[in-house]
């Protein structure tokens, strides 16, 4: 187990870095959006000794908080020279565009590598790979982000589409925590002792630039986690966030770049042996901001852990503490438990309706399906097809609630309305003959109307057989079919039909 315990060490020491080239979150293009690259879940060998899987990825929030999508995953222990590693990761003004830096050994060299998406973090573009530690801070523009090196001499690099070039903006590199408001305004907060610390603030890539000290009660300094600034929604506003003896983290804000401070968020007390702590990101939205938390939970079969993020969701710069969304990200996290899709309903004949609906690719194992009827419990199934018979006249609404397994439960699906008439019965609707119905090995299909497709299909809501054709007759093989009850969907230009087939 001690084993286990530093291997999970390893994995959450890369979650816990600080300053802006490094950060593991990102705020979106949009208010109530944000990045995170962040470990996912790890299987554990039966020996006890290693990871089997060991996962990382990249996830987007959205709602605030409330809703959360895996975007990517990776291998935690892939090479970051040939895919995206993300070691730090940026967005910037552009909805859609994500930034990953990626850091790793070449040749003998270290090397630095800048990757950009404008899918949201689904897919990336290698834009350039450099010697030696880089460093990468995206602008509060479309398309702006900037290149500077731990050397000072090697000076500053700016591209304006998206990291495809890049052109020198300065023949001295720098270091920064965040980017402002002006394609070439910055902040960094810096100290050389405890509760020493100032905030350096400059237009102009730090060819001049303002000193501001920061009053001791507001930053401490390096514990574990170095002290962070960030900008506000609006211009002069700044957040500064630093960890301190008592073994709480605290953020505060500013309102006039940094002169005065006051306390927004004081956490509980994290001792500083505690794997994962909290962190802050302010939002585009003036008075916004979130703390992430994150849990490793233990997972037994198989062996392993996962991760659980929550997300602190705060207005009135801390004075509101609007909701508090945890998500829970299992190894089939990837795998969601979406509503089902493609509800439909079609009357059978006067009295009956049949219900169809299809279960999303890549959920999670299906448990049951709760069927509504006028917003009262029906029945529970299995199938994705269910025949609603002896109805009497007037209008019906139904809905479908998926159950997936790990205890997920669906939001309902669409409702979908339908009326029982007076006098409306199946010979009002485009109408077809089935002979022979029961049938044996095949059957013979035909309308006054030209139709252009057949389905028939089972009572898992699946089509076995489907043939397309503009005719008024199909003669349809169902000898291969199981015995039971089908149903036949006859598509014409003024809708469609359906009827019972009977196999035996």
């Amino acid at each position: 187990m001690k084993r286990i315990l530093l291997l999970l060490i390893i994995l959450l020491a890369a979650n816990t870095i600080s300053f802006a080239q490094k950060r593991f979150i990102a705020r979106g293009a949009k208010p109530g959006e944000l990045y995170l690259r962040y470990s996912w879940y790890g299987i554990i060998n039966p020996s006890g000794m290693y990871y089997d899987t060991l996962q990382t990825a990249i996830y987007r929030l959205t709602e605030n908080g409330k809703k959360l999508t895996i975007q990517y995953d990776i291998d935690f222990f892939a090479y970051p020279g040939d895919t995206v590693v993300p070691y730090a990761i940026l967005a910037d003004a552009t909805s859609g565009v994500v930034y990953a830096k990626t850091y790793y050994s070449k040749n003998s060299y270290p090397h630095t590598s800048l990757w950009t998406s404008f899918d949201y973090g689904k897919s990336w573009l290698h834009k350039e790979e450099n010697i030696g530690q880089r460093h990468y801070y995206s602008a509060n523009f479309d398309g702006v982000i900037y290149r500077t090196s731990s050397d000072a001499w090697d000076g500053a690099y700016r591209s304006d589409n998206y990291g495809t070039d890049f052109t020198i903006v300065s023949d001295i590199s720098f270091n920064a925590n965040e980017t402002g408001f002006d394609t070439s305004e910055f902040l960094f907060i810096t100290g050389y002792k405890l509760y020493s610390w100032s905030l350096y603030h400059t237009y102009d890539l730090y060819q001049t630039s303002t000193i501001i000290p920061i009053d001791s009660q507001f930053v401490f300094g390096c514990r574990d986690i170095c002290p962070d600034v960030y900008r506000g929604g609006i211009i002069c506003e700044v957040y500064v966030s630093s960890w301190f003896p008592d073994d709480r983290y605290r953020v505060s804000f500013s309102a006039d770049t940094g002169h005065t401070f006051r306390h927004v968020y004081v956490s509980d007390v994290f001792p500083i042996s505690v794997i994962t702590k909290p962190f802050f990101m302010s939002d585009r939205e003036p008075g916004v901001f979130y703390i992430v938390k994150s849990y490793q939970i233990e997972d037994f079969n198989p062996f392993g852990h996962h991760t659980k993020v929550c997300i602190e969701y705060y207005r009135d710069y801390g004075e509101t503490l609007v909701g508090i969304y945890c998500h829970d990200l299992h190894k089939n996290y990837g795998k969601t438990c979406e509503a089902v899709n493609d509800l439909v309903s079609e009357k059978i004949n006067e009295h009956s309706i049949l219900l169809t609906w299809s279960e999303p690719e890549s959920s999670l194992p299906i448990i049951e399906y709760q069927i509504y009827r006028n917003e009262e419990f029906l029945l529970v199934t299995t199938n994705t097809t269910f025949l609603d018979e002896n109805l009497e006249v007037g209008v019906y609404e139904y809905s479908v609630v998926a159950h997936y397994e790990m205890g997920c439960v669906a939001e309902s699906s669409n409702h979908v309305k339908i009326e029982i008439e007076v006098g409306i019965d199946e010979y009002l609707q485009p109408n077809f003959t089935i002979i022979p119905n029961p049938a044996t090995n095949q059957v013979t299909i035909s309308s006054a109307t030209p139709f252009h497709s057949v389905e028939i299909i089972n009572f898992l809501g699946q089509t076995v057989v489907s043939l397309s054709s503009i005719s008024n007759t199909a003669t349809v093989n169902v000898s291969n079919l199981n015995n039971g009850v089908y149903f036949v969907r006859m598509s014409f230009d003024s809708g469609s039909s359906v009827k019972k087939l009977v196999k035996q």
